[in-house]
This record gives C-alpha cells, sequence and structure tokens, in this order.
C-alpha cells in the first residue's frame, strides 16, 4: 500500500484521521509546514495540487523563497558502511544508490 501522492516534483504523505472522518496531507521536503485534507481521494488529490500550485504565492506572502522539491534525500552513515555498500554496488554493476534504496525498502517492509 501505498501512502503518498505526487504532484510537480512534491511528495505528500497521505494518513487517514478516524476521530476528523477524513484523509490528511502532510508535503514534505520543502522546509515549510504545508498540510491539506480531504473527505475522499478525489478531494485530497485536488486539494493537494492547489496547495502546490499556491505554494510560491505563499511563500512570496511571506517573504521567503519556495524551496524546489527533494528528490533525493541525503542519509549521512559511516565511511566503513559506505565502503561496504559501494564494493557491494560494484560487484552487482548498480549505482550505490540503488543499493542503499533498497536496503530501505527492505527495512520499511520487515516493519511495516
Amino acid at each position: 500500500m501505498n501512502n503518498t501522492m505526487q504532484y510537480k516534483g512534491y511528495t505528500a504523505i497521505i494518513e487517514y484521521s478516524a476521530e476528523d472522518e477524513c484523509f490528511v496531507g502532510q508535503v514534505i521536503g520543502t522546509g515549510h509546514t504545508i498540510i491539506f485534507d480531504g473527505t475522499s481521494v478525489e478531494e485530497i488529490r485536488a486539494n493537494f495540487q492547489d496547495m502546490i500550485d499556491d505554494y510560491p504565492a505563499m511563500c512570496a506572502d511571506l517573504g521567503q523563497e519556495p524551496n524546489t522539491p527533494v528528490s533525493e534525500v541525503m542519509v549521512p552513515v559511516s565511511a566503513d558502511i559506505y565502503a561496504k555498500a559501494s564494493r557491494k554496488a560494484d560487484h552487482d554493476g548498480v549505482p550505490v544508490r540503488v543499493v542503499m534504496e533498497t536496503a530501505l525498502q527492505n527495512f520499511v517492509a520487515q516493519h511495516a
């Protein structure tokens, strides 16, 4: 099950609030708090898209620049772990990013 939505490069995490009986979304990776909701998939998608379309104007009102969406996240790891992952990636003929992403996907799948 996927609880994210993408629009114009931005990603939002969507959760259901039983208390409020609606979906609640939060855009991640902007450095700003962008929250929206909706009572259906169609409504929350439309509200997400509206928030992203309005994001530059919201930032201008605050005297700030809008942040571009984060497509990659930097995760600090020890040099030893990175070296091992890099060797594994070279051995498998894939970018080290793929090895690390696969490891994170496996972790999430095991702990979901």
